[in-house]
């Protein structure tokens, strides 16, 4: 028991004495906290979208563009077919109706215009119906030899305008003085301008050849109202007359528009100005073109028949497509048929 005791005070004594004594305490590190790496999560980026009513989209008219067509036509020009257009004539082949036949086949166009010298104008007007029908149109210019009372009835009183409001439409009537002989019409993209050059302020055939102050006005006044893209005029004289292209032959030379040069060059002017295409006329006899500043004179020669002057038979057959101008030039043969064959292309405009 008391061996008990003496172990327990022993005890006691040794707690006291630890008690007391200083300890040294060594901090220990601290454990690091472990990093746990996991994989990344792969993030999916979600919208969200807050539902809203989608606007339907209603199936919208376009508009279909369709190409305007361009204008496309062709017109045939003759002159001076002088007496052989009779009625006696019809069956020959060396005449104005073996021309016209030829014409037909080459390709009538949409009308004709002749430029004077048409006497007698009722037979050829008949002549054309009899070879390219009766409905075919034609546009005659009063030459230096339309003077007969015939004539001058037939080209004053001519159905000018027989489609009424269809082209081609007369859209211009002359001056006071030639209000039938002198005239202008419209045709699809182009303005055509027939001149009586005989006109002067008191009658419709009151002087020689010539651009008179009221044919110039009149002229200038058409001009200045027509907006068609092509322009074409129409008299009988050259106003520089030109040889014979394949003959050489020169005719008429100083008795034609030339013969008064100042009131010949104001109109050459004006045409100029105006960007007409070409002039055509007759009265040589001889067939001939020529650009004179811009503006081509073209001189349709004769239609009496292939061989009814020193100069070949002629006619022209000019084209029109959109901005384009086309010239075919048809001439009988030197021999021994009658034949008419394309010598000479030109192209007028661009």
């Amino acid at each position: 028991m008391l061996r008990l005791k003496a172990l327990v005070m022993f005890s006691l004594l040794l707690m006291l004495v630890g008690a007391c004594t200083p300890v040294n305490v060594i901090e220990m590190p601290s454990p690091s906290p472990s990093l746990t790496l996991t994989a990344a999560a792969t993030l999916t980026a979600t919208m969200t979208q807050t539902p809203t009513a989608t606007p339907k989209l209603m199936p919208t008219t376009t508009p279909s563009l369709t190409a305007t067509p361009e204008a496309r036509f062709s017109f045939v020009v003759t002159s001076d077919m002088s007496h052989y257009s009779a009625p006696e004539y019809i069956n020959y082949p060396n005449f104005f109706a073996a021309l016209l036949g030829y014409v037909e086949d080459f390709g009538p166009g949409d009308f004709m215009i002749s430029a004077g010298d048409v006497i007698p104008a009722a037979d050829a007007r008949w002549t054309i119906d009899q070879v390219l029908g009766t409905d075919y149109l034609w546009f005659p210019v009063p030459g230096n030899h339309d003077f007969g009372w015939a004539d001058i009835n037939f080209l004053q009183n001519y159905d000018y305008d027989p489609n009424g409001p269809a082209q081609p439409n007369i859209v211009n009537w002359g001056p006071s003085s030639c209000p039938r002989t002198t005239y202008s019409f419209d045709y699809l993209n182009a303005h055509f301008i027939a001149l009586n050059v005989y006109c002067d302020e008191e009658a419709p055939w009151g002087i020689d050849g010539s651009i008179s102050d009221i044919l110039y006005e009149w002229l200038l006044a058409d001009l200045t109202a027509t907006t068609k893209e092509h322009i074409f005029v129409v008299g009988h004289e050259p106003a520089y007359p030109q040889p014979d292209s394949r003959t050489g032959l020169s005719n008429h030379l100083h008795e034609s528009l030339d013969q008064y040069p100042q009131a010949r060059d104001r109109f050459w002017a004006v045409l100029q100005e105006h960007h007409v295409v070409a002039y055509f006329c007759g009265h040589t006899h001889g067939y001939s073109a020529i650009d004179i500043g811009g503006v081509w004179q073209i001189d349709a020669g004769q239609a009496m028949g292939v061989r009814a002057a020193p100069s070949p038979g002629t006619f022209l057959i000019i084209s029109v497509a959109g901005s384009r101008v086309h010239l075919d030039t048809y001439r009988g043969e030197e021999g021994p048929g009658f034949a008419y064959f394309l010598e000479q292309e030109l192209n007028l405009k661009p």
